[in-house]
């Protein structure tokens, strides 16, 4: 099996290039996806997050509001990092599974993670191959404004 990581900065292009990669026969997964639900209530994830950034960060319904997580780490480097350590480890658990998985039924497949931050964590060394999706910095300012509803600044600090 071919492991490929697909890799690049928010609102450059990456989910359009994973739907093309998976019209042409490749199994796709976005490490966002894994990572939303490795934060949900009974997760072992979640109780760590809460934990860490405390009950504020709860919708009323005691599921993690992402925006509101959101404000504290992308205005902190240092809240980031922490949530980092928490979830990353559980995402690379559930995609060495899915690669496990992917590999018992085709061993010949093409198996493609999306995942924004392979280079910074040093994940990129699990995959065989890395595509990097790139785009104008102004375009993906754009992209993020009105995709997101951000200001120039909160996406800014996104990005």
């Amino acid at each position: 099996m071919l492991k490929i990581g697909l890799t690049g900065g928010i609102a450059t292009g990456k989910s359009y290039a994973l739907s093309v990669l998976s019209e042409l026969g490749c199994q796709v997964i976005d490490a966002d996806t894994v990572a939303h639900r490795v934060i949900e209530p009974g997760r072992p994830a979640y109780l760590e997050i809460i934990n860490q950034f405390g009950l504020e960060i709860l919708n009323e319904d005691g599921a993690i509001n992402r925006a509101a997580l959101g404000a504290m780490v992308f205005t902190s480097k240092n809240a980031r990092e922490k949530l980092n350590a928490i979830v990353h480890p559980r995402v690379y658990e559930a995609q060495v599974e899915w690669f496990e998985q992917v590999a018992s039924i085709d061993p010949s497949a093409i198996a493609v993670v999306d995942a924004a931050l392979m280079i910074e964590t040093g994940s990129y060394r699990r995959f065989d191959k890395v595509i990097v999706v790139y785009c104008d910095p102004e375009l993906q300012l754009q992209r993020l404004t009105e995709r997101n509803g951000f200001t120039r600044e909160q996406a800014q600090a996104r990005i």
